[in-house]
Protein backbone atom coordinates (compact mmCIF):
# COMPACT_ATOMS: atom_id res chain seq x y z
CA UNK A 1 0.00 0.00 0.00
CA UNK A 2 2.86 2.55 0.79
CA UNK A 3 4.42 1.81 -2.62
CA UNK A 4 1.29 3.05 -4.53
CA UNK A 5 1.55 6.24 -2.53
CA UNK A 6 5.24 6.58 -3.36
CA UNK A 7 4.87 6.22 -7.32
CA UNK A 8 2.41 8.69 -6.73
CA UNK A 9 4.63 10.69 -5.07
CA UNK A 10 7.27 10.68 -7.77
CA UNK A 11 4.83 11.26 -10.72
CA UNK A 12 3.79 14.27 -9.15
CA UNK A 13 6.83 15.42 -8.82
CA UNK A 14 8.47 14.27 -12.37
CA UNK A 15 5.62 16.34 -13.84
CA UNK A 16 6.01 19.12 -11.53
CA UNK A 17 9.52 19.32 -12.96
CA UNK A 18 8.36 18.88 -16.63
CA UNK A 19 5.77 21.51 -16.59
CA UNK A 20 8.64 23.89 -14.50
CA UNK A 21 11.01 22.97 -17.81
CA UNK A 22 8.50 23.76 -20.46
CA UNK A 23 7.56 26.91 -19.01
CA UNK A 24 11.15 27.95 -18.38
CA UNK A 25 12.00 27.05 -21.94
CA UNK A 26 9.20 28.94 -23.46
CA UNK A 27 10.21 32.38 -21.14
CA UNK A 28 13.56 31.78 -22.97
CA UNK A 29 12.49 31.22 -26.59
CA UNK A 30 9.32 33.31 -26.28
CA UNK A 31 10.57 36.30 -24.05
CA UNK A 32 7.96 38.75 -25.47
CA UNK A 33 5.11 36.60 -25.82
CA UNK A 34 5.84 35.59 -21.58
CA UNK A 35 5.82 39.03 -20.99
CA UNK A 36 2.82 40.42 -22.54
CA UNK A 37 1.13 37.36 -20.77
CA UNK A 38 2.30 38.66 -17.42
CA UNK A 39 1.46 41.92 -18.08
CA UNK A 40 -2.15 41.02 -18.99
CA UNK A 41 -2.48 38.43 -16.04
CA UNK A 42 -1.14 41.43 -13.74
CA UNK A 43 -3.83 44.11 -15.30
CA UNK A 44 -6.72 41.38 -14.12
CA UNK A 45 -5.55 40.78 -10.68
CA UNK A 46 -6.47 44.37 -9.19
CA UNK A 47 -10.11 44.48 -11.08
CA UNK A 48 -10.88 40.91 -10.08
CA UNK A 49 -9.64 40.94 -6.27
CA UNK A 50 -11.61 44.22 -5.73
CA UNK A 51 -15.01 42.91 -6.68
CA UNK A 52 -14.05 39.89 -4.80
CA UNK A 53 -13.31 41.68 -1.63
CA UNK A 54 -16.21 43.87 -2.32
CA UNK A 55 -18.55 40.57 -1.55
CA UNK A 56 -17.12 40.48 1.70
CA UNK A 57 -17.46 43.86 2.69
CA UNK A 58 -20.47 43.08 5.24
CA UNK A 59 -18.59 41.04 7.23
CA UNK A 60 -16.51 44.09 8.30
Amino acid sequence: MLDQNTDRSWWMIGAVIVGALLIGLAKVAFPEVFNIVITFFKSMIPSNLGSILGIFSFLG
